[in-house]
């Protein structure tokens, strides 16, 4: 604790060169500080160890999130966020390793599959930030439907399309975040199970009286959207199924 209060200030200008590279977007450009290293065991045990500050810091991130947003980690959209990834590695910058900004909550595939490998051969970032990275609102998730006639089954093929307007510099970090994840393979093992889900609930909503699926599918993809964004894979699935 003594040599943490004593470094202080060193702390405050590292939080504050964070700071200046998220508002430039330059997370890339931010270099490692010798001088953290040197304390690098006594600021990787704010996050080690399991004290109470830091629960209530992971709850307080938790609860900052939209409401429903988190049923899905962030980073692939596909199961549950029970780890946090520290975007900037704690490996090497130890002094972010409680930034709450530098904590995204994920599921525990992408959290293990990212590791310290945030950045390329060429020193670009490889996986998008779920707090700062704006994603424009166009659809560049696609989905394919194979019908086996007459509705014996019916499966998904997902594959990503640049849009016309979309810089380079997004392109390419949104295509490496997806493959290097492997989010289209995770999408099309995953898409059978969903395909027969919502074929459930359009069978119920027949039985109970109602009339028009078609709307019913596009009501609901409507309501996703508003939370999870128009390129979440479930998304994008109902509205090519209805």
């Amino acid at each position: 604790r003594d040599s943490l209060i004593g470094a202080h200030a060193l702390i405050q200008e590292r939080y504050d060169a964070f700071a200046q590279a998220i508002g430039d977007r330059s997370l890339e450009n931010l270099k490692k500080y010798p001088q953290a290293s040197v304390l690098r065991t006594s600021l990787r045990a704010c996050y080690d160890g399991a004290t109470q500050p830091l629960r209530q810091l992971k709850q307080a991130i938790r609860e900052a999130q939209p409401i429903r947003l988190l049923k899905y980690c962030p980073m692939c959209g596909t199961t549950l966020p029970r780890t946090f990834d520290h975007y900037m590695p704690a490996a090497v910058f130890p002094e972010f390793a409680v930034h709450p900004l530098n904590l995204v909550p994920c599921c525990s595939t992408c959290n293990s599959t990212k590791d310290d490998d945030w950045l390329c051969a060429s020193g670009n970032r490889q996986f998008l930030h779920a707090y700062t990275d704006a994603i424009p609102e166009v659809q560049f998730l696609g989905v394919k439907l194979h019908e086996a006639s007459p509705l014996a089954g019916v499966g998904a093929t997902f594959a990503l399309t640049r849009p016309a307007n979309m810089s380079s510099q997004l392109w390419q970090l949104i295509d490496s975040h997806f493959s290097r994840l492997r989010l289209i393979n995770r999408y099309n093992e995953q898409s059978n199970d969903e395909v027969a889900e919502i074929l459930s609930d359009c069978r119920v909503f027949l039985e109970t009286g109602g009339k028009n699926v078609r709307e019913f599918l596009r009501g609901r993809a409507k309501e996703r959207l508003a939370v999870y964004g128009a390129n979440h894979w479930i998304v994008v699935l109902m509205k090519e199924m209805a």
